[in-house]
């Protein structure tokens, strides 16, 4: 499982906390996290092959993630979670976690 899990993205974390630095407002983590979909796009070129045998595309993919946000900010602005725990508990949900129904396997 170890191997599905990417290096640690600082560049993007440290973005994160820049952009956040700038921000004040009740939505400033969201744009933080979100802005240029940094960490989805990093995330998503690591576990896209995955994801797309189970007919997950990038909107799925992008819904799926937006569902995580707090447990982003935890790890990208408060500090308060590794990024190996991050990336595990976002892989496990996700990509193992998903299973999208295909259901023409019942036609």
């Amino acid at each position: 499982m170890v191997e599905d899990i990417p290096p640690e993205p600082i560049d993007i974390k440290d973005r994160i906390k820049k952009r956040m630095s700038t921000c004040s407002g009740s939505g400033c983590s969201n744009f933080a996290i979100w802005f240029g979909n940094e960490l989805a796009k990093y995330l998503w070129n690591a576990w896209k092959g995955e994801l797309k045998a189970q007919g997950i595309d990038w909107v799925d993919f992008l819904k799926m993630l937006s569902e995580y946000n707090s447990l982003i900010a935890s790890w990208a602005i408060k500090d308060e979670l590794k990024w190996s725990e991050l990336a595990y508990r976002l892989y496990a949900a996700i990509v193992k976690g998903s299973r999208k129904s295909d259901l023409t396997q019942f036609m």
